[in-house]
């Protein structure tokens, strides 16, 4: 693989990121076109990871007062005034452990503290459990603020919190 680039999203990206999102269920929520052109709307930015003229991966971050029905972003909402979330982030098997998911935290961490944003905020499964990606966070240094089951007792989430 040549080495992967960090760009911003354009709209010919769309198939090839449904196609990693779905790939990526039960780890991010599943997605389809219309709730990807809304989330692409109200981000304040969508990044994917791009090598050999392929996506390889892509994440989508919100911020405060986007118009975005999740509970878990609106949980973030009640108790930020500003903040950056991570919504989704998804690789590729190719790309997974060639630390592009750090890449992509600190270059949105870069721009959250740039717009005056103090925290950068996520949520994992911990029901099922997604243990590579709390083992990232933790590695990045998020802390474990809450465990919630947003959707029932079949899935349960812990909320993270990275204060920059």
């Amino acid at each position: 693989m040549k080495e992967p680039i960090i760009r911003d999203y354009a709209s010919a990206d769309a198939d090839a990121v449904l196609a990693l999102n779905q790939a990526n269920v039960p780890e991010v929520g599943p997605l389809d076109m219309a709730k990807l052109k809304h989330l692409v709307a109200e981000a304040d930015w969508v990044a994917v990871v791009e090598a050999d003229g392929e996506i390889q991966g892509f994440a989508i971050f919100m911020v405060e007062q986007a118009d975005y029905a999740s509970t878990n972003y609106g949980w973030f909402a009640e108790r930020h005034e500003r903040f950056y979330y991570v919504d989704r982030i998804a690789m590729g098997v190719g790309a997974r452990g060639l630390g592009l998911g750090q890449q992509l935290y600190r270059a949105a961490a870069d721009r959250a503290r740039k717009e005056g944003r103090p925290f950068l905020c996520a949520e994992v499964n911990t029901v099922p459990v997604n243990e590579a990606s709390l083992h990232f966070h933790r590695r990045f240094g998020f802390e474990e603020k809450v465990k919630r089951c947003p959707y029932g007792d079949e899935q349960e989430v812990v909320m993270l919190e990275l204060a920059l």
